[in-house]
């Protein structure tokens, strides 16, 4: 196959939050890409120090080892929560803090192959646009998923769900870990994909997605074309918002 160009844009905000726990990276090795993106929860700054453990581990065995398969992926996301628990364990957290976790949505792409793959824990998404068309979006770890899968509830009652934010699973968490990863999916040119945090996604529809990376030049303009949304919305408990845009040519 033809060489495969890959473009690659990011962004990240505080919100309406003292402070920002989500945490990012893009790493490229070669023919191997990798793209990480980490949302922390815990109390103090636990939240951000686990999004960054989770991003430094996956970038550190990326760089060791790119995964050439869905199981290398799998344990790759693993060895992250591995690294949230050690060091919890090293600084003997207490009680008080001991929610520390976070959730990670990773995208790898290999460029001699002509595959990518992604896999993800908690809330964090990736979505996957074909000639224009989304055709993917990955499924939350939540109680929100967990309920609309049931059929339990309406659009109209979402936004009074007790608790709709709770996740289910997520890196660190006392649970193990069970991460989705997908199979190799063939790249095609003109293939987009968006990694973002729930802060991202929660104000921000497929089809306004859709429609502003119709008219977007660059994956930088896409990107700036969705947070001005999202800054329009003036939600003052707006959560941290972060994104990476990543386009094939």
């Amino acid at each position: 196959m033809k060489p495969v160009g890959v473009r690659v844009a990011a962004r990240t905000h505080p919100g309406s939050r003292a402070e920002n726990e989500d945490r990012l990276a893009v790493e490229q090795c070669g023919q191997y890409w990798c793209l990480v993106l980490s949302d922390g929860v815990g109390g103090h700054d636990d939240g951000a120090r686990a999004a960054q453990l989770v991003v430094e581990r996956i970038i550190t065995g990326f760089r060791s080892r790119p995964p050439t398969d869905p199981d290398d992926l799998a344990e790759l996301v693993m060895d992250a929560h591995d690294a949230i628990i050690a060091d919890r364990r090293q600084r003997a957290v207490a009680d008080s803090r001991s929610n520390m976790h976070a959730t990670v949505v990773v995208l790898l792409i290999d460029t001699a192959k002509g595959i990518a793959m992604w896999g993800h824990v908690g809330d964090s998404r990736l979505y996957q646009w074909r000639a224009g068309r989304l055709v993917t979006v990955t499924r939350d770890d939540s109680a929100l998923q967990a309920v609309l899968d049931a059929g339990l509830v309406d659009a109209a009652s979402l936004e009074r769900m007790p608790n709709r934010n709770m996740l289910m699973a997520a890196l660190g968490s006392s649970e193990e870990a069970v991460p989705h990863v997908s199979a190799a999916c063939p790249l095609q040119a003109s293939d987009a994909y968006l990694l973002c945090s729930d802060g991202w996604w929660n104000g921000l529809d497929p089809p306004i997605m859709s429609a502003l990376l119709e008219t977007a030049a660059s994956p930088q303009d896409w990107l700036d074309a969705m947070a001005a949304r999202t800054q329009q919305r003036a939600d003052p408990h707006q959560d941290n918002y972060s994104a990476i845009a990543c386009w094939l040519d």
